[in-house]
């Protein structure tokens, strides 16, 4: 593998492990921690300040993912006809499809405050976690359904990604 192709992968690797490793810390060890204890302002204040810190880190992983990949796909497939011709460049348009999905579900979680089950996590600027004025209640598990839906597309896009290789 040349040097320009392994750095590029290092990176597209990293930007994955950093975007799918949050989400499933999230998933399977946060969200289950607070929906089976009492949550007070403090712990929700937190989760949402961590929240806010994971949503940095995305969308520095995003920009990094989307780049590195773009790079990598003009690398293996040199040509825009080999994308549609050749079954290495529709694994690549799978990889972006599902992408794209994900980044669709990251824009709109947010706004519709379903991407934890702790009311306010979502948006750390909502005027009811930073001013007291939520309660502390946990949503039913349906209501939380979007990041789960993300994830089960990235790790499709991994399955893809290792097609590709295979």
């Amino acid at each position: 593998m040349e040097p320009v192709s392994a750095a590029l992968t290092v990176v597209h690797l990293l930007a994955v492990v950093a975007w799918l490793g949050g989400m499933i810390f999230h998933i399977v060890v946060l969200d289950p921690v607070f929906r089976k204890n009492e949550v007070s302002f403090q712990s929700a204040y937190l989760l949402a300040l961590m929240e806010g810190r994971f949503r940095k880190l995305v969308g520095t992983s995003i920009a990094l993912l989307l780049a590195s990949g773009a790079a990598k796909a003009s690398l293996l497939l040199g040509t825009t006809d080999a994308l549609l011709h050749t079954a290495a460049g529709r694994y690549v348009l799978l990889k972006v499809g599902l992408t794209a999905a994900m980044l669709v579900i990251f824009a709109v979680c947010p706004k519709t405050k379903s991407c934890s089950p702790i009311p306010g996590v979502c948006d750390v600027a909502s005027e009811g976690i930073l001013s007291g004025k939520m309660d502390g209640t946990i949503r039913e598990r349906s209501k939380v359904i979007l990041p789960k839906v993300a994830l089960g597309f990235g790790l499709a896009a991994l399955v893809a990604a290792v097609l590709l290789r295979g």
